[in-house]
């Protein structure tokens, strides 16, 4: 079977849908020797090939904000050149126009377009509920991250249960000792909250920094890290940030390559996650798997990862917020044990489980 693959989280900085496929290909690599496969992107991909049947297709154009209209235009003339079988669109959406003929599978990360619309930027916005109710109706088989965004495709949109599959991620990997980068932790402050993620609405800030504010950080010397790129609609967050009256114990540093976040989860008191929507939530098991604790939503798929290995919150309740960070900060016992759990936890999410129940529903379409 030749299978065509959306690539293009791989021409661009790793972020989570970036990690996912990363993580993903390098396991189906390993066991599946009778497909062939095309990574396609408009692009560099910058992934390494270690099967003698896996082929890259790049374009030229870097401009991340035309990639979709790209993928669009030259994939179904690809496709027909090459003969594909099957499309697998890793992200969302498939290439509307490929022949009918080219059976498809599309992996949904989220519904955020559907559900926090006003967390998007408008031309985010307007591709994604284009592009997602089409391709959903096109594909022959969707993969949903977690049971919670299962649910939320098919509630959304109207489709069968029959239609959706749930494969959980596996645990992100960090580069190996001495990889990893721990060199880079001399800036860090003694005593911080860490939060990791893309800047955007959606991630709840506001609430982050009035439960920090509570917790009367100048005097105990406490700090926030805030690692992540820019994301989009984060004017407003940028601004509280400038005027905000502890900003000097506010710290961000931007995106960080990944044998450099990993020091960052490791000297944290614990990871904020209290977001208020996440198809999945990699940061969770991220940190549970440097032996951080993790302080997470109630909400959406994120109990579904955490399971009873974090301090599950309410996102829209800044005093429960505030408490959890205060009972990290006082219970070692408490911290010890979330340790203990994370660990278990983490190990739970497998990639090679991934792999081997994705490459079953792309034999089976």
């Amino acid at each position: 079977m030749r299978i065509g693959v959306d690539a293009r989280p791989l021409s661009y900085q790793l972020t989570g849908i970036g990690v996912y496929l990363k993580h993903l290909l390098d396991e189906i690599q390993k066991i599946d020797h009778q497909n062939d496969y095309y990574l396609i992107s408009n692009g560099p991909i910058n992934y390494d090939l270690n099967n003698p049947r896996w082929s890259k297709i790049a374009g030229r154009l870097n401009r991340k904000l035309l990639s979709t209209l790209w993928m669009q235009i030259n994939v179904p003339i690809i496709a027909s050149k090459m003969n594909f079988d099957l499309f697998w669109g890793s992200r969302h959406h498939l290439p509307l126009l490929l022949s009918p003929g080219i059976k498809t599978v599309v992996t949904v990360h989220d519904v955020v377009n559907r559900l926090y619309p006003g967390t998007m930027a408008l031309p985010n916005l307007f591709v994604e509920r284009l592009l997602m109710k089409l391709s959903l109706k096109r594909s022959d088989a969707i993969i949903a991250d977690s049971r919670s965004t299962a649910a939320d495709i098919e509630g959304q949109f109207g489709l069968s249960a029959k239609k959706i599959d749930t494969i959980h991620l596996g645990t992100p990997i960090f580069p190996k000792e001495p990889e990893c980068g721990t060199g880079q932790i001399n800036d860090l402050p003694a005593k911080y909250f860490l939060f990791v993620g893309t800047l955007d609405p959606r991630k709840n800030f506001e609430r982050i920094f009035k439960a920090f504010e509570l917790l009367k950080p100048l005097s105990r010397r406490l700090h926030l890290v805030i690692v992540g790129g820019e994301g989009w609609k984060n004017r407003d967050f940028l601004g509280m940030v400038a005027k905000h009256p502890l900003k000097a114990q506010i710290r961000m540093p931007g995106y960080l390559p990944r044998n450099q976040l990993v020091a960052y989860y490791r000297n944290a008191i614990c990871l904020m996650f209290p977001s208020l929507y996440e198809g999945f939530g990699f940061p969770i098991l991220e940190a549970m798997s440097c032996g951080t604790p993790v302080i997470t939503s109630n909400v959406s798929s994120m109990k579904e990862v955490a399971g009873s290995a974090a301090l599950l919150v309410n996102p829209y309740d800044t005093g429960a917020i505030s408490d959890a960070m205060n009972r990290l900060l006082g219970d070692e016992p408490l911290r010890r044990g979330l340790i203990k759990k994370g660990f278990k936890r983490a190990a739970e999410f497998s990639w090679k489980k991934c792999a081997d129940e994705t490459l079953k529903i792309i034999n089976a379409v």
